[in-house]
């Protein structure tokens, strides 16, 4: 232990190795863990079949990101976290260079990169079950180092690097918007920073930013039902109906949000910087006016868009892109106070409670899996699909496998996918996806036996909508055992086959 803090304190850059360690760890114990898949991940499988201009409710950058992973090495478990554990070091990687470009000391660089990782938006929530998500921390940390480049060493590079920053974040979560306009709004009381919005540089953001999000934002505009489906609805949960309590509950739910997604990096920050945490409160730079600015102001607008939509919920997710301000501003304040002079270990001591909550979620997860089966109580990625899809093809004949697998659910689809990836997935949630139905090709139909053996209704009427007589079917029951049960717990399915005419 203490030769690592000695190599800490030596080269803090070797910070990034332990986040580089932790994002390998993170794609190993996932792989080692379950077969089985998240929502978020069985969408991202079956949607993969189709690059798309919009997928609904969510903008297309990590679908279009995904794509590009999965048809270079295959559906599969593997490309899900290989992508989402790159975005997550890339998030911490440009985090440490935006503050770099502001800070002459690589610690500050490496407490905030660290601090990053104490975000529970970063090692928890993302490691469960986000993708969108951790393609928008990405892009808030992109966008960071783009910004405060921009700001300190203007060039003509580092403007097209924000633009192209702005656009990609647009079309990853539409909350990005908030950002661009916390920063504008931030640097507008800094004389010398606010003429850098007048700069004839900022044309060649706006213009990279705009041709980036035009395709997307013209499906927006023809589909514009389909892109907000569902939204509204979830930050209205569980409404009184009353205009000013609905509203007040809201605001509650922010600013409980904001305090449990910060308070670990807080927390881990007084850990390792003890009274200089504290001290630092009266100490300010240009740059940490402009941060702390930023932080309140992404809150601020957050607050106020929650507000006219009559939110009732704000999650902590909604809230993980803003967040990732918030250790660049601690680390730039204590900076400013010479808590880093003072607390030259400050980095190495950092390190040990972030990498106990980072590895010991990975842990956690691993462990939820392997002892569920002690109290009965699965979690979604131990569902098993795959076995069932596995052993139901196995009764085809080589020559007698299905043209396409129809699927009463993203969860089944996405584990016929990756069990059988030559054969095309079909099903009733995603209707772009019946272009592979073919009433004269052999089709396999499967769908959860917790219902019964009855085909389920959305289920009938996608395939006879497609031209597939439901009355021919013949439905079969199995059953498939949960892992780590040795056969005890089971899960039921049903299926059936179409026979070629």
């Amino acid at each position: 232990m203490r030769r690592l803090r000695d190599a800490f304190i030596a080269k803090p850059e070797r910070v990034l190795w332990l986040i580089a360690a932790y994002c390998v760890a993170a794609i190993v114990l996932r792989l080692l863990r379950t077969e089985g898949l998240q929502a978020d991940e069985s969408e991202q499988i079956v949607m993969s079949q189709f690059l798309l201009l919009g997928y609904g409710r969510q903008p297309p950058f990590y679908n279009w990101l995904q794509y590009g992973v999965i048809h270079l090495i295959g559906p599969s478990i593997f490309a899900l976290t290989l992508l989402k554990n790159s975005l997550l070091f890339l998030c911490c990687l440009f985090v440490g260079l935006a503050v770099r470009q502001v800070s002459e000391r690589k610690e500050v660089a490496a407490a905030a990169m660290l601090g990053v990782l104490s975000l529970p938006a970063v090692s928890v929530l993302a490691q469960r079950d986000l993708s969108h998500a951790v393609a928008l921390l990405f892009c808030v940390s992109l966008f960071f180092y783009g910004f405060l480049g921009a700001l300190k060493r203007p060039a003509l590079w580092r403007y097209a690097l924000t633009g192209f920053a702005i656009g990609i974040g647009l079309i990853s979560k539409y909350n990005f918007i908030v950002v661009p306009i916390a920063a504008i709004l931030a640097i507008l009381p800094e004389k010398e920073l606010r003429l850098r919005l007048l700069d004839r540089r900022l044309i060649t953001t706006i213009v990279i930013a705009g041709l980036i999000c035009l395709p997307h934002a013209l499906w927006f505009f023809g589909n514009i039902d389909a892109a907000t489906e569902g939204t509204i609805d979830e930050m209205r949960d569980d409404p009184t109906g009353h205009f000013l309590v609905d509203r007040l509950d809201g605001i509650a739910t922010l600013i409980g949000a904001a305090i449990k997604g910060a308070l670990p990096l807080v927390i881990f920050m007084a850990i390792a910087f003890g009274r200089e945490l504290w001290a630092s409160r009266q100490t300010e730079t240009i740059w940490t006016r402009v941060t702390g600015r930023m932080f309140l102001l992404c809150l601020l607008i957050v607050g106020l868009i929650s507000f006219g939509l009559g939110a009732t919920t704000i999650s902590q997710k909604w809230l993980s892109p803003f967040l990732l301000i918030l250790p660049v501003y601690l680390c730039l304040k204590i900076e400013a106070a010479g808590g880093f002079v003072r607390r030259p270990n400050g980095v190495a001591v950092l390190a040990l409670p972030a990498s106990l909550l980072a590895f010991g979620f990975l842990l956690y997860l691993m462990a939820g899996n392997v002892l569920a089966p002690l109290h009965g109580r699965y979690q979604k990625d131990s569902f098993p699909s795959m076995p069932f899809v596995r052993q139901v093809l196995a009764e085809a004949e080589k020559d007698n496998r299905p043209d396409v697998i129809v699927a009463d659910g993203m969860t089944l689809a996405a584990g016929a996918r990756i069990t059988a990836p030559d054969i095309p997935t079909a099903l009733p949630g995603f209707r772009r996806s019946s272009v592979f139905i073919a009433p004269q090709g052999r089709m396999l139909v499967i769908w959860n036996g917790a219902g019964g053996p009855e085909l389920p209704h959305k289920l009938g009427e996608f395939l006879r909508s497609n031209g597939i007589d439901t009355a021919a079917l013949v439905a079969k029951t199995t059953e498939v055992a949960y892992p780590f049960t040795g056969g005890r717990d089971t899960e039921r399915f049903n299926y059936a086959w179409t026979v070629r005419p």
